[in-house]
C-alpha cells in the first residue's frame, strides 16, 4: 500500500517519518492523525480515496492519501460500508508503525457521513462498528461535520 504526497508514493512506514519531521517544525503544536475515505463513481468505476492526515493544530496539516479503482458502481450503503473499512484497516496498519516508533500520536477516524444527508440510515451501523474497534487502536470516532479527514482531504481526491 503506497500513499501519494508531497514526498511521492511511500509506504505508510515513511509516510509517519514524513509525519515525525513536519512534527517537529512545530514541536509546541499538538498533533492529530486523521484516517478518512471518500468514493465517487466515475462512470462504472468507483474511486475510493482513504487519505491519512497530519494536522498540528492551528498550524497547519500534512497528507497523504492511498488511491483504489473498484470496477463496479456501488450504493450508498456499500460505499459507506467499503469506506469505514478501508479507514479500519489504514488506521490498524498505522497504529502497528507507532507502536513500534514509540508515539503517541492522538488518532482520529472519519467517517463520511453525517446526521443530516442520506447517509443518516447507515451511520448507526458504521459508527457501532467503528467505535467497537476504537479500544483496539486507540482512536476516536469522528462524523459529519467534524470528519474533515474524509468529508474534505480524501473528498479533494476522488474527482
Amino acid at each position: 500500500m503506497l500513499f501519494r504526497g508531497k514526498n511521492g508514493r511511500l509506504p505508510l512506514e515513511q509516510v509517519v517519518r514524513s509525519f515525525q519531521q513536519f512534527a517537529a517544525e512545530t514541536p509546541d503544536a499538538r498533533l492529530f492523525i486523521w484516517v478518512g475515505t471518500d468514493s465517487q463513481e466515475h462512470g462504472r468505476n468507483t474511486r475510493v480515496v482513504t487519505s491519512v492526515t497530519a494536522y498540528r493544530e492551528r498550524k497547519g496539516a500534512q497528507s497523504y492519501d492511498y488511491v483504489q479503482t473498484i470496477g463496479r458502481s456501488m450504493s450508498l450503503g456499500e460505499k459507506l460500508d467499503f469506506e469505514t473499512q478501508m479507514s479500519i484497516e489504514v488506521i490498524g496498519k498505522l497504529r502497528e508503525v507507532l507502536n513500534r516508533r514509540f508515539l503517541c500520536w492522538e488518532l482520529e477516524l472519519h467517517i463520511d457521513g453525517g446526521e443530516n444527508g442520506p447517509s443518516r440510515q447507515y451511520l448507526p451501523r458504521v459508527v457501532g462498528w467503528a467505535e467497537s474497534l476504537a479500544p483496539v487502536y486507540n482512536y476516536v470516532v469522528r462524523t459529519k461535520p467534524n470528519a474533515i479527514g474524509a468529508s474534505r482531504v480524501a473528498h479533494r481526491y476522488t474527482k
